[in-house]
């Protein structure tokens, strides 16, 4: 015989057992959660965790006792002595079923029946005694129409040594009593499970202490009602007297959000800024009443860019990203149901806790040890998101990169989720958090849309509280040049002399100030110009080498390509060209500009159109700062019409001579501004999924040379002979400074 075939079953040691607990449960305190769980899931109105002689480790032991339905010694038998049953959440032709709770029909939290290696994680001995509630149901299983007490208790004794290297599993024998004198049960009146734990693992400490009641509070949904579920915690001594909640410093916080998304994406949200020590400032609120364009609508466009983002940044083909945002464009639903989001944001100088903190010190602690976005499925936590150091969302990278937005140490915030809508968000087997399938990816990014619309709007009250407290700390240095020439004009100063050569030191250093920005302008526009130009070819670049394999090659195809690449580089010259004020072809500009994006343009089925009037030839500027200006405005235009779902997407520019000076109109059919100008055109303030609020800081500062930046209303259309159609986002660039 030229082959053998041999055939053997696994045969586990018996030591697995205590090598998924060590591995599958992080700490003590998830295998207490583990068994709260399993309480929860039991249809338990409380759950008591008892620690018993804590500062002696020989006699230390924790008890874990509930009044739930307990179990029957079919349930032993065929799901607790099975590891890993689907006995809560069984699988049928390849798609998960769930399987409510009995009595009070909650869906199950221990999904992965591994819960009970918890044991392992905490000691080597295990008590676990029972007496089960029997159900009886109607003929298709949906009403219980009887119940009462097993007339038996379970008892079930495990001493975890005994599973050693030595011995496979099979060779073990696991063995319980059915105790049936009713005088010796513990469960005389009722149902529940009763668990021992001895020969624990390692010494509980006042600090493990108060850290598991701190986990203890946050097991529970915030949302839960009351008497629902209770979990209780006695350590049998001082170690959790005076416990701080977060609850003590949720009402004051200066900044709140309260958002939900339904399962259609349609946004509600809601926005509050208040200082609870300082009134004169005001109150400030966002919300259906107050904004609702801003707020209340569809927001299943904004999350398409951040789409489009992950399937580039891993190098899809063109073909493959446009046929995976068709998928997203098509699908009517969020695979996970909707879901509620509470943030609650701080500042921790010393300043501002005067200003809504009524024990500074206290609320300093209570973030120090609560700060995070916690998530629920359901009455219950999903752990970690939300614990030290699970900065889950980014937000401390994001601040990094841009200060104006906030750290995760200044957050207490919430995302509810439906544990029946949410099955697709799966969580890992070792509890720490979801398996990061697509499903996950989407939930981060519609979090990340309500946070950044959050920033935009805390960063203008945390600017207006700061100037309140005349602590203005961006202020910026044109403002403060006047203000000091102001000032020194007005001054009461006895020497003349001395007073012109004030004004004359300070207006040098205004020129100084105005010659290095100017300088500053160039690589920045350049930068801009150039990094557009480059992402484009770095896509055309692969593009071209699968032309030049394909055999016969594709002379047409080729000479396109070349030619595409042709219009990239030549858009990076004339940025890299020695510039200066002179006479610029605004036709040549515009175009050079729009070529600059022809591909995004392309793939994302925006059309445009320019009209130039015939008088409008040259205006007199930089033309590195001419095609920046352009190019900032055409990408905010596709960025934001990427956003909406339209059958004809477009840009319109416009040119024409007004006397002795130029006006340029640059119109979509997109969302429209959702801001007052003096918001849109300060540093760092940006709608944008990681925008850092630059470019149209840049288009003002430089126009501010040349003339003024402007944005229109839909009311002044008929005035400049804008198509109606572009009735949202419509800018003036309007030179008359140095044209003549």
């Amino acid at each position: 015989m030229s082959e053998e075939i041999k055939e053997k079953h696994f045969k586990p040691k018996a030591h697995i057992l205590t090598l998924l607990g060590e591995e599958l449960i992080k700490n003590p305190v998830m295998a207490i959660y583990e068994l709260v769980k399993n309480s929860y899931d039991a249809d338990a109105n409380k759950v008591d965790v008892y620690f018993r002689d804590v500062d002696d480790i020989d006699k230390a032991a924790i008890i874990i006792e509930d009044d739930g339905v307990g179990m029957t010694t079919e349930i032993v038998e065929d799901v607790w002595l099975e590891p890993g049953s689907d006995f809560r959440k069984p699988v049928v032709n390849g798609i998960r079923q769930i399987i409510k709770s009995p009595i009070f029909k909650r869906i199950p939290m221990g999904e992965k029946g591994v819960g009970r290696f918890a044991v392992h994680k905490l000691g080597t001995k295990i008590l676990l005694i029972s007496r089960p509630l029997i159900l009886t149901y109607n003929e298709d299983k949906t009403e219980i129409i009887d119940k009462y007490l097993a007339e038996y208790e379970i008892e079930l004794y495990i001493n975890w040594k005994d599973f050693n290297q030595s011995k496979h599993l099979s060779d073990i024998p696991i063995k319980w009593k059915l105790r049936k004198d009713q005088s010796t049960f513990r469960f005389k009146e009722k149902s529940g499970t009763y668990i021992h734990l001895s020969g624990l693992k390692e010494t509980w400490t006042k600090g493990m202490a108060r850290d598991l009641k701190g986990h203890t509070l946050s097991m529970l949904s915030p949302k839960v009602k009351e008497n629902s579920f209770k979990i209780n915690l006695n350590f049998d001594n001082q170690w959790l007297s005076d416990f701080p909640t977060v609850d003590k410093i949720i009402d004051e916080a200066p900044f709140k959000l309260f958002a939900i998304v339904d399962e259609n994406y349609n946004l509600t949200f809601e926005y509050k800024f208040s200082l609870e020590n300082n009134k004169e400032i005001g109150i400030r609120k966002i919300d259906a009443v107050e904004n609702p364009k801003l707020y209340e609508r569809n927001i299943k466009g904004d999350i398409k860019p951040y789409i489009r983002k992950e399937f580039e940044s891993k190098e899809y083909p063109k073909e493959v990203i446009e046929s995976l945002l068709k998928i997203f464009d098509e699908s009517d639903k969020l695979p996970f149901g909707g879901f509620m989001f509470e943030l609650n944001t701080f500042d921790l100088d010393s300043e501002s806790l005067k200003d809504y903190s009524v024990e500074p010190p206290l609320t300093r602690k209570i973030l120090k040890e609560n700060s995070g976005i916690k998530v629920y499925k359901g009455d219950l936590r999903v752990f970690d998101y939300g614990e030290k150091g699970n900065d889950w969302l980014g937000i401390d990278l994001k601040r990094v990169q841009d200060t104006s937005w906030f750290s995760n140490n200044l957050v207490i915030g919430f995302v509810y989720l439906d544990p029946e809508a949410s099955g697709n968000l799966v969580e890992k087997t070792n509890r720490e958090g979801f398996v990061e399938n697509q499903s996950f990816i989407l939930f981060k990014y519609l979090l990340d849309f309500i946070l950044t619309q959050f920033k935009s709007e805390r960063l203008k009250d945390r600017e207006r509280w700061l100037k309140f407290n005349k602590r203005e700390t961006k202020t910026l240095f044109d403002d403060r040049i006047s203000l000091f020439k102001s000032l020194l004009e007005d001054a009461n100063l006895n020497n003349d002399e001395k007073k012109k050569k004030i004004l004359e030191e300070a207006e040098n250093i205004e020129k100084k100030y105005e010659e290095d920005k100017k300088i500053l302008l160039i690589p920045a526009g350049v930068g801009m110009t150039a990094s557009v130009a480059l992402h484009e070819i770095e896509k055309l670049v692969p593009r071209m080498e699968e032309t030049v394999r394909t055999v016969p090659i594709k002379s047409e195809l080729i000479t396109d390509q070349v030619e595409e690449l042709k219009q990239y580089t030549d858009g990076i010259i004339s940025v890299l060209r020695k510039g200066g004020d002179k006479p610029v072809n605004v036709t040549e500009a515009v175009n050079r500009a729009f070529n600059n994006y022809k591909l995004k343009l392309s793939d994302r089925k925006i059309n445009y159109t320019i009209e130039i009037s015939d008088n409008v030839e040259t205006i007199n500027c930089d033309k590195r700062f001419f095609i920046t200006v352009l190019m900032n405005i055409i990408d905010n235009s596709i960025y934001w019409l990427d956003t909406v779902y339209k059958e004809n997407k477009e840009i319109y520019l416009k040119a024409v001579k007004e006397e002795n000076s130029v006006s340029i109109f640059i119109a979509d059919n997109g969302p429209g501004f959702k801001d007052d100008i003096s918001e849109i055109i300060r540093p760092f303030f940006s709608r944008k999924s990681e925008g850092i609020g630059i470019g149209l800081y840049l288009v003002d500062t430089i126009m501010l040379k040349y003339g003024k930046f402007d944005i229109i209303g839909s009311t002044e259309l008929n005035d400049f002979g804008i198509p109606e159609r572009y009735t949202d986002a419509i800018v003036k660039l309007t030179f008359n400074k140095g044209q003549i």
